[in-house]
């Protein structure tokens, strides 16, 4: 049994032709744990600490600590689980991060009142989109198969009239013309005859995806240090996103014939946001913080294009790709709590909590032609979206005043519900249907760094592991098929003092 969703109602009044849907806005709220080599040694559990480049883009505060002016670069190479996919390496090198904060002040440590002015800039790569999968679909038993939500599509594209989607119109013929579907004449109760559309269980099918790109994050900040116990600070953050997905899907059908569709997608677009925070020492004389920081959403303005091949029996039958297409997109809000605390100049520990309702995402047209569709498709994302945890714990042991060796753990829950699903309108251009349910992100970090007069030298190494419910299209009834998104990076970042 299929769901039926409101998607379907919604194109049909507003003749939509987007392609937009929850799991695109789950993958453009999240972020990489990316920085310096410091930051992510530590977890990124540094917004109370500060004194690192990266925290103006968590807590902006966190660079009013700088009693120095600070210059860092960072770059690092990514590393998936899978191996590369269709033409694409699984290991990238990867620019992750320019920085630099000014410090204007009186570089005193005890005074009262207004300590220091510190102006900021920070070129931070937020996700790196670089993923491989490669998946034998499990659990099709020769009774599951994509064909029958196509034949569905075809249906109403054929009820209504109304035909224009990529994926029902290359694969509605039937298969002894040019098509996947089967085709059959049928009576209906008026005695008019239509023709119906069905689909055939599958014996096997192989998925395989590979994406790229990332989504990069550059933030002016300014920040104040008021009596070295209260740090205040704000980032204006402008975004690029550059990402791009390419996907092929083949079945076998129980019959012995069999089709594959390759698909491929791109997103590019710009946005900004607006990040505050504060750290403050409770008692003037302990060393220990409590930082506090809260993002607005990013608006961005993104623009996206698609296109697919169909063949069938090795056979080229049909080939399509859609106009760019633009819309707005709207993140949601991030609170962040953090604690931070050292002991004399060689232990430092802080620890993070980060909260965003990943379904109050919200998508809208520029041109207001398609209220209808983004209206149904928001109250799709409420219903598919959750809210999101992050946790972050960090430490740094100084056995040496001169050397750093640091340890991190970071913890983001799953973006999705556990009957989430991707659905599609027959006169949508999406021709994916597949999706992946991605459970909690789990990241184990260590780091080292070596420090001299004018400057230092760290590395860090992350793992990050997690897993996922995958199908390859939706029926109610199919058993997910289990897959990973490891990854590991390797970074270092020089800096330097001045």
């Amino acid at each position: 049994m299929k769901r039926i969703s409101m998607l379907a109602l919604a194109a049909l009044i507003g003749g939509a032709a987007t392609a937009q849907d929850a799991y695109d806005a789950a993958n453009f709220a999240g972020s990489d744990l990316n920085g310096t080599a410091r930051y992510v040694g530590m977890g990124g559990a540094l917004s109370a600490l500060g004194g690192d480049i990266s925290t103006m883009g968590t807590n902006p505060a966190g660079t009013a600590i700088f009693h120095r002016s600070e210059a860092a670069l960072s770059a690092s190479a990514v590393i998936t689980g899978e191996k590369g996919q269709l033409g694409h390496d699984g290991t990238r090198a990867s620019f992750d991060q320019a920085g630099l904060v000014f410090v204007l002040g009186n570089g005193n440590r005890t005074g009262k009142g207004l300590q220091n002015i510190n102006f900021g800039f920070n070129y931070n790569k937020k996700r790196n989109h670089l993923s491989n999968l490669d998946v034998n679909v499990e659990n099709l038993g020769g009774i599951f198969s994509q064909t029958f939500q196509i034949a569905d599509l075809a249906n109403a594209s054929a009820e209504y009239n109304y035909w224009g989607g990529m994926l029902a119109d290359m694969s509605a013929s039937s298969k002894d013309h040019d098509g996947i579907l089967n085709e059959n004449t049928v009576t209906g109760t008026d005695g008019t005859e239509y023709t119906e559309y069905s689909g055939q269980g599958a014996n096997s099918a192989i998925y395989r995806r590979a994406a790229y790109g990332s989504t990069t994050q550059a933030d002016f900040n300014m920040s104040f240090n008021l009596s070295n116990q209260f740090f205040l600070g704000f980032s204006l953050g402008v975004y690029d996103v550059n990402y791009n997905r390419e996907a092929w899907y083949m079945e076998e059908g129980s019959d012995g014939n069999y089709y594959d569709f390759s698909n491929w997608y791109e997103t590019n677009g710009e946005g900004f946001d607006v990040k505050i925070g504060a750290i403050i020492r409770p008692i003037a004389d302990s060393p220990f913080r409590i930082g506090l920081a809260v993002h607005t959403p990013t608006w961005y303005n993104l623009e996206d294009v698609n296109g697919s091949t169909l063949y069938y029996n090795d056979n080229f039958i049909a080939q399509n790709s859609t106009d760019p297409y633009e819309y707005h997109y709207r993140t949601p809000w991030k609170f962040d709590v953090s604690l931070g605390h050292t002991v004399g100049n060689f232990l430092a520990i802080g620890a993070e909590y980060e909260f965003s309702d990943l379904s109050t995402c919200h998508y809208s047209s520029i041109d207001y032609e398609n209220d209808a569709y983004f209206a149904a498709m928001n109250d799709y994302i409420g219903e598919t979206l959750r809210c999101q945890h992050t946790l972050k714990l960090g430490i740094e042991v100084k056995p040496t005043s001169a050397f750093s060796l640091r340890a991190g753990y970071n913890y983001v829950s799953a973006p999705f519900r556990d009957d989430a699903f991707r659905t599609i309108a027959y006169d949508s251009p999406f021709t994916e249907t597949d999706f992946t349910n991605w459970k909690a992100i789990n990241r184990i970090t260590l780091g080292a760094g070596y420090r001299w007069k004018s400057g230092y030298f760290d590395i860090a190494y992350q793992y990050q592991a997690q897993k996922g419910d995958f199908y390859a299209f939706d029926d109610v009834n199919l058993e997910p098929t289990e897959i990973d998104n490891n990854r590991s990076q390797i970074l270092a970042t020089l800096g330097f003092r001045f």
